[in-house]
Parts: C-alpha cells; sequence; structure tokens
C-alpha cells in the first residue's frame, strides 16, 4: 500500500512547463484536403489558426489543444514534436453533432451516461494479461466484471449479453475470444471509444442495457509508418501507410499473436495445446469527391486442448480423464459508404458479413458434449443525418440482420439424484435459415430554448419474422444548461432485445417463439465542469426488466420468457481529462439488482433436484457487485518515462452455498444439498496493477515497458470446489502476481 501512496503523491508533484514549438496540418478526414481557417486553442491561452493550405504553427506550455472548424467536430488533439497530421470528420452521419457551417458543438447535445476513451489514455492505461480495450472500459462509472482475467461488462446490473458492440457502426454479434477473456478491438488500432452504460438514443438497436461504440483509426495517407511489440505472452504488429489508388487514399492493418503457447507446448504431453489465438485487423479508406469509401475486415482464430482432470478444481471422475477441445475461426467485414449529399445532408450505407466456424468438445464424467457449427450473418444499415433549420438536427435509419447457421450438437447430462443418475440427452442437428431481424430509428436534437434547454426525442421499431413480433421502444433524453459549467440531463426509455443465437431459436435445442427482452431505463444525473480538464458526473438509475428469457427444465420448451427484474443504484466520475504531466479517472458505483422467475415446469420432474432459483421469488442474479471502485492515474514522469496505475476494488459475486451430503449407494457417490440460491458471496476483489514505460537503451525509436499485475498479490476467490463428500471447501483463485514486460520498436 505504501507504493500506490507514494505513485499517487507523484502524481500531485506540479512540473514547471516550458513552451514548445509545434507544427502540422488540420486535413478534412474524407478528402485529405487542407482546411483554412481551423483555429487551434492551447490550455494556457494560446492560439492559432491555419493557413490556406490547412498547416498551422503555435507555440503553447501544454501538447493538448483544441481543434475547432465550422462544419467539424471540434477535436482534442496532443500534439507531438513531429508528424502533426490532424483530420477533422465533418459533423455528419452516426457523428453526434450536425453537417453545417451552423452546427452544434457536443455542448449543445443531450448526452446520458456516456464516457468517451480517446485512443491515448487506451494506449496508456494498465490492463492485466493482454491490452485490452474492454478491460480499461470495465474501469469506467457502473462497469463491473467477474473476474480479474475476463472481459466481460456487467453493466448497472445487467448480463453481459445484453452489452451491444458496434465496430465502425457495424454490428459486432460476438466481440470476445477465448469465451469473453479477450475482446476482439485490439487498442493499437482503435481511435476512440463511447461507452453508453443506459439512457443511449434511438438509433441503437438490440442494445438491452449499454452500447459500446468503438471507432478505428483511418491510415495514415502521407508516409508508411508503425511499429513492432513484443511482450512475454504476445508479439503484435502494426503497419500503415498510403494506398495509392486514390488520392489520400489510406491503409493501417494490425496484427496479434499469442507466443507463450508455443514454448509451453513443446515440453507438453499427449497432444496438449494451452490456449492460443492470433488475430489481424484491416481498415482500407478511399476519398472520393463527395465522401469517403470504407472497407473493415477482422479476423481471429483461437483454440486450445487441455487435460483439465490434471487442473485444479477438476477430478477424475469415475476413472474418466476430463478435458476441453476447441477452435474456434472468426471474421467480420464490412463496406461502408459515407456521402455528403449538400450542406444539410449526410448518407451511410454499410453492408456487412459475418463468418464464424467451429468445433468444441467435453469429455466430462456428468455432461460429456461435441458440438460443432458454421454459421454466417448478412446487415445492413442505411442512415441520413438532417439539418433542419438552425435548431434541428434529425436522423433516421434502417437495418437489417438475416443469415444461415448450421450446427450438429449432442450433449447428455448426467444429474446425481437420491435414486441415481436422471439422465438428459440432446442429439440435434439443425441447418437453421435465420429469420430476418429488422428494425428503423427516427429521433431529433432540438434547441428548445438557446443554450438552456435541449432534447433528443426518438422511437425505435425492431421486428422479428420468426415470431412476426413487432416492438415500439420510445426514447426520450432531456438537458437543462443552468450554467455554462453546470447541466442536469434525464433519460427514460425501452430498450428491446430479440434472441439471436440460433440455439436458442432451434425447434429441438430451443424455442422458435421466444419474444424480445424488455428493460425500462430511468436516468436523472449532473455534470459540473470544474475547469482546467477536471469535470465531476453523477448518475441514478432505475431498470425494469420484463420477458426476460430463462431456462426451462422440459425439453420440450426448454426456453421461456418468463423472468422479471429490476436494478437500481447510483455512479459517480471524478474525471482529469488527457493534457499536462498527469490524468485519470476515480469512479464509484452503487448497484442492487433482482431477478424472478414468474413460471416454469417444476424441475423434480426431470430429476433436476440440485440447487434452483425459487418460483415466484427474489434472489440476487450472480452479476451483481453492490460496491465498485475504480482509480486510473497516467503520469509522465519526463520525456518517455510514464507511469501508469490502475486500482480495483469490488465486492464478491454470489454463489450458493453447499450445506451438506448425502450418500447415494446406487451410485457410490456423495450428492450436495443447496442453500438458498445465490445466499453467500466471494471474498471482496481487490487489485492493482501499475506499468513503467521508458525509453530502450536510448535507442532512437525504441521503448519498453515493465507491467506489474495484482502488486500486492491478493488471493482474489474465482470460485470454490470440493471434495469427494463434500465436507471441505476449497478455493480457486484468480490471477496470481504477474510481472509482464516488452519492447517496441516504431518506424
Amino acid at each position: 500500500m505504501r507504493f500506490t501512496i507514494l505513485a499517487i503523491l507523484l502524481l500531485g508533484i506540479p512540473c514547471l512547463l516550458q513552451a514548445h514549438a509545434y507544427s502540422g496540418r488540420v486535413i478534412d478526414k474524407i478528402t485529405g484536403e487542407g482546411l483554412p481557417g481551423a483555429s487551434l486553442s492551447g490550455l494556457s491561452g494560446e492560439s492559432a489558426r491555419t493557413d490556406e493550405q490547412g498547416f498551422f504553427t503555435l507555440d503553447c506550455e501544454q501538447p493538448k489543444v483544441l481543434i475547432q472548424m465550422p462544419g467539424f467536430q471540434d477535436k482534442s488533439h496532443i500534439l507531438r514534436k513531429k508528424d502533426n497530421l490532424i483530420a477533422l470528420e465533418l459533423q455528419g452521419v452516426y457523428d453526434i453533432p450536425a453537417v453545417e457551417v451552423k452546427a452544434k458543438p457536443d455542448a449543445k447535445k443531450v448526452i446520458v451516461s456516456k464516457q468517451s476513451l480517446e485512443k491515448e489514455a487506451i494506449q496508456k492505461t494498465t490492463t492485466s494479461l493482454f491490452p485490452d480495450v474492454a478491460k480499461v472500459v470495465q474501469t469506467l462509472p457502473g462497469v463491473t466484471t467477474n473476474s480479474d482475467f475476463s472481459s466481460l461488462l456487467y453493466v448497472r446490473g445487467g448480463n453481459p449479453d445484453e452489452v451491444v458492440a458496434i465496430l465502425d457502426d457495424m454490428l459486432i454479434m460476438s466481440p470476445y475470444i477465448w469465451g469473453g477473456r479477450l475482446s476482439v478491438f485490439n487498442p493499437n488500432l482503435v481511435e476512440s471509444v463511447d461507452f453508453y452504460a443506459g439512457g443511449f438514443p434511438a438509433e441503437a438497436n438490440q442494445a438491452m442495457s449499454a452500447l459500446l461504440d468503438v471507432k478505428n483509426k483511418t491510415g495514415n495517407p502521407r508516409k508508411y509508418a508503425g511499429f513492432m511489440d513484443l511482450s512475454a505472452a504476445t508479439a503484435e504488429a502494426l503497419a500503415e501507410g498510403p494506398l495509392g489508388i486514390t488520392e489520400n487514399s489510406s491503409f493501417i492493418l494490425g496484427l496479434r499473436r499469442t507466443h507463450y503457447d508455443l514454448i509451453i507446448n513443446s515440453f507438453a504431453d499427449d497432444n496438449t495445446v494451452y490456449p492460443y489465438f492470433w488475430d489481424g485487423q484491416a481498415k482500407l479508406t478511399l476519398p472520393l469527391p463527395h465522401g469517403a469509401l470504407t472497407f473493415q475486415s477482422l479476423y481471429s482464430y483461437q483454440g486450445m486442448h487441455l487435460l483439465l482432470s490434471e487442473t485444479e478444481g477438476f477430478g477424475d471422475d469415475h476413472g474418466v480423464e476430463t478435458s476441453s477441445q476447441y477452435l474456434n475461426k472468426k471474421c467480420d467485414s464490412s463496406l461502408a459508404y459515407n456521402h455528403q449529399c449538400s450542406d444539410t445532408i449526410s448518407v451511410m450505407t454499410l453492408l456487412g458479413l459475418s463468418l464464424e466456424s467451429g468445433f468444441f468438445t467435453l469429455t466430462d464424467f456428468y455432461s460429456p458434449l461435441e458440438a460443432n457449427f458454421d454459421q454466417s450473418l448478412l446487415q445492413l444499415r442505411h442512415v441520413w443525418q438532417i439539418l433542419l433549420g438552425d435548431n434541428h438536427i434529425v436522423k433516421a435509419g434502417l437495418y437489417a440482420i438475416t443469415g444461415h447457421a448450421l450446427a450438429k450438437v449432442d450433449i447428455t447430462r448426467k444429474i446425481p439424484t437420491r435414486d441415481g443418475y436422471y439422465i438428459k440427452h440432446i442429439a440435434t442437428d439443425f441447418n437453421f435459415d435465420w429469420p430476418v431481424f429488422a428494425g428503423g430509428f427516427i429521433q431529433d436534437d432540438m434547441e428548445l430554448l438557446k443554450d438552456s434547454l435541449y432534447l433528443n426525442p426518438g422511437i425505435n421499431l425492431q421486428y422479428y419474422s420468426g415470431n412476426q413480433q413487432m416492438v415500439v421502444n420510445p426514447r426520450l433524453g432531456v438537458k437543462w444548461q443552468v450554467l455554462p459549467d453546470w447541466e442536469w440531463h434525464a433519460a427514460a426509455g425501452i430498450y428491446s432485445q430479440h434472441p439471436m443465437e440460433p440455439s436458442r431459436l432451434d425447434q429441438e435445442y430451443g424455442n422458435p417463439g421466444l419474444l424480445a427482452q424488455e428493460a425500462v431505463h430511468y436516468i436523472l444525473g449532473s455534470r459540473i465542469d470544474l475547469g482546467r480538464d477536471f469535470f465531476i458526473q453523477g448518475e441514478f438509475f432505475y431498470k425494469d426488466y420484463n420477458h426476460l428469457m430463462v431456462s426451462d427444465a422440459d425439453p420440450d420448451i426448454n426456453y421461456t420468457n418468463n423472468g422479471e427484474g429490476y436494478a437500481y443504484g447510483f455512479d459517480i466520475i471524478f474525471q482529469k481529462k488527457l493534457g499536462g504531466p498527469w490524468d485519470g479517472w476515480l469512479t464509484y458505483s452503487y448497484v442492487s439488482s433482482q431477478r424472478k422467475i414468474t413460471a416454469r415446469s417444476d424441475p423434480l420432474d426431470f430429476g433436476m433436484n440440485q440447487a434452483v432459483v425459487p418460483l415466484n421469488e427474489w434472489y440476487t442474479p450472480e452479476s451483481e457487485r453492490p460496491h465498485a471502485l475504480s482509480l486510473v492515474l497516467n503520469y509522465t514522469v519526463s520525456g518517455d518515462w510514464k507511469l501508469a496505475l490502475t486500482q480495483k476494488y469490488m465486492s464478491g459475486c454470489p454463489y450458493t452455498p453447499v450445506t451438506g451430503a448425502y450418500y447415494v449407494a446406487a451410485i457410490d457417490e456423495y450428492v450436495p444439498e443447496y442453500g438458498d440460491i445465490n445466499s453467500a458471496r466471494l471474498p471482496d476483489f481487490f487489485t492493482t496493477d501499475i506499468k513503467l514505460s521508458m525509453p530502450f537503451f536510448g535507442l532512437k525509436g525504441w521503448s519498453s515497458y515493465v507491467q506489474t499485475s495484482n502488486l500486492f498479490g491478493n488471493k482474489n476467490v474465482d470460485s470454490y470446489y470440493y471434495n469427494e463428500d463434500y465436507s471441505e471447501k476449497r478455493a480457486l483463485y484468480q490471477l496470481p502476481r504477474m510481472i509482464i514486460g516488452g519492447i517496441r520498436w516504431e518506424f
């Protein structure tokens, strides 16, 4: 703890700043042309304007500046001593301000439960074992997770599948690797992240709790650049530069590959393959006379083959070795065209294709499983943005998703009972043509009272052809600007999510008649800008859940919409934004969440006399962590010497305790007896990660870093397992103290 206090004190040491001369060029991101007359403002009052070709020179003490240009989004930027090519985006499609000289800045928008992360903050902030955008998002208000080796997002009492991820306007159906241990978003390519913990506008489809909107960088159209990075666990590389097809066309390509598995596998016996992955992302941008064409593709390949019976927490059941093997290949590609029809109208059209295939086997005595699958999804999105006068920015759009899935599943569940084993066997082949998921939206950002009162009314429509259900989701956001630096905001709306997993909709394995799940959000919050790049924001929230999908013991039913729930709480963030020698944020979140099943087949009729959720009684879901506290601090000691600190505290997850056991002679086995569902909690979670970035022996273009995860070696419990007669409880722990280092070469 002394080290943590020392790090915090270091962050408060004032630095004597000297003015530096910076130069560069401000360009239109779509056309690549220089923007004359753009203004640059420094934190200490310095200012400059670009010349007729978009070039500028600015003397300022702190490198962070605000770039403003009529008709373009305001942009915060950290100046560098060279290569200051700053691309501004038209205030057009899917970029929240509008498109014209009269367009309003973000200060005039209704923004609720939203936090934005710039690429500098993402790259500087520590992560646990692998660099990951989702790990940084987990430090934001309202967000928790179930493990320090997990990238799943639990937002304000919701489950991870209630969060929708978008990459450059394309819906990413499965944004995780290793079953949620890592997200597909490569921090080296990400330009910015907008995260909505609730109350998001009507343009968001299928998101029930939260929205993760990721924007990837556009390649450098002027010169070739990139880097190579080697750490203890992965090798990474990035390259970008001019494409040469049209003027200012560009590409950017990023690759990642684990390598620790190659070393460990060479010493392993019995064809053991430790978990591995590699992925690649590419983005091609072609500016056109009145817009831009963008192609993007994301590919991942992952797998493993482990003997789990030799792992702590897995026993050698009845002489059967427990092993697990899987392979997964996934590709998400999109082609998008942004067209500027006029000064007041812009249009975006996107065509996306997702392909996924793989297999999974588990040779467990109680639940042997074999499954293979092949899935393709096609999505189309079309969005208009129109400026109506000075006070209205209207956005409207349509989307559709369809596809095809082939799968074969063979699973046997052996459930110990007082009478022996109850055996449930499911074997199904499905050749599943996806029904069409379609929808549309319209919303209006309006200024009712000048510089004071703003509204964002909207409506979202979603249709599922499988059961011909149409859902209507009205939404409304309100902002009252009490003072220039103080606002109150509120939002309310309905958020629906259709079940989109083929297995849930299959006739035998699932239930094709499942309806859309629903959450109703109510949010009230306030934000105060404290000056010098500090702000504080707090929000109260309440959510009602209806028609939640729950499993049913009857194999003729499998799933129903008989779940209900609610969640309420508040969260707060105090942040020092990028700029100056240090930045970071402190967040605290409180949440209380309850769920209930209103109707269900009796599990006892199907041999399931284990711990089951009580019928028509409120219970605590496994994802609830009432208290969460996160601290993120990044400090530039001097030059290339940088220090980053992340601390996280969370309440323990609920679990169902074992209260005893009885011996069943018919199967020669002890069968556990359970207490009330989720009536106990794991110990509280606490971890500290710290990272030091530094030069690498003074070599030009080289740098190095060393990071210690779980600095104080806290034994954070992941789960419990028991001995044969359940008389002894043992803990499985999360990641221990780990030291990870690496070197990077930039060119």
